[in-house]
């Protein structure tokens, strides 16, 4: 596959104003008030160890797992669904970047190949972006079923994406990049132009630091 024209876009805080996986997880977990006192006391640790990198997808799977207790990949499906609708309907918390939203656009009407790279569930991911299928690839999170519950089988998130982007036929490099994190710094390394959205100063130096020094901040609202 010719990655020359390929615009790589991460999805969460970037094209999206807040994190879906978050948001939808909130919501089963207030719909349940055993599952919602069973996270609490879980939520401080997974916390600490979602800015670990070796126990990110451990630290991920625990609230996931108390969120989706008792789902069938059936009900899981349906609630992912259920929350989409309720998004497209509109929330307050979630909603997307119209800046960002033209740029993906942009890049669709030149014939540019297309691709979000996300953390977030496949699944949900997917849902959330129906309206373009067709117009561009999904590579999301793996998730897989665990003692009732569902857990992350693959994260794909910070060095990960370049090896899931690899293994979908994308090559090692790409034209553009657009992520608002300094997790994404390996992404945003490999493009010949990089884009950091909505980055505060220290995001900033943490990328450059990572090897995303040519970066250039962009305001998505």
């Amino acid at each position: 596959m010719n990655s020359r024209n390929c615009a790589v876009f991460d999805l969460d805080k970037t094209l999206l104003s807040a994190d879906s996986t978050v948001e939808w997880m909130r919501g089963l977990l207030l719909a349940s008030p055993l599952k919602l006192i069973a996270a609490l006391p879980v939520l401080p640790v997974a916390l600490v160890m979602l800015h670990m990198p070796s126990a990110r997808r451990m630290g991920a799977s625990m609230l996931l797992w108390i969120a989706a207790f008792g789902l069938d990949h059936v009900a899981l499906e349906q609630s992912i669904d259920a929350f989409a609708v309720r998004f497209e309907q509109g929330m307050r918390s979630l909603r997307w970047f119209d800046d960002g939203m033209a740029t993906l656009r942009q890049h669709i009407a030149q014939g540019d190949r297309v691709v979000i790279v996300t953390a977030a569930p496949q699944w949900l991911a997917e849902r959330l972006l129906v309206s373009f299928a067709g117009d561009l690839q999904v590579i999301g999170s793996d998730l897989r079923s665990a003692g009732g519950g569902w857990i992350l089988q693959r994260h794909c998130r910070g060095g990960e994406k370049c090896l899931m982007l690899a293994e979908a036929g994308y090559g090692q490099a790409w034209r553009w990049a657009y992520s608002d994190s300094a997790d994404d710094a390996p992404m945003l390394a490999c493009a010949q132009e990089a884009f950091l959205v909505n980055a505060s100063a220290k995001v900033q130096r943490r990328a450059a630091a990572r090897g995303a020094s040519r970066a250039v901040m962009v305001c998505w609202r």
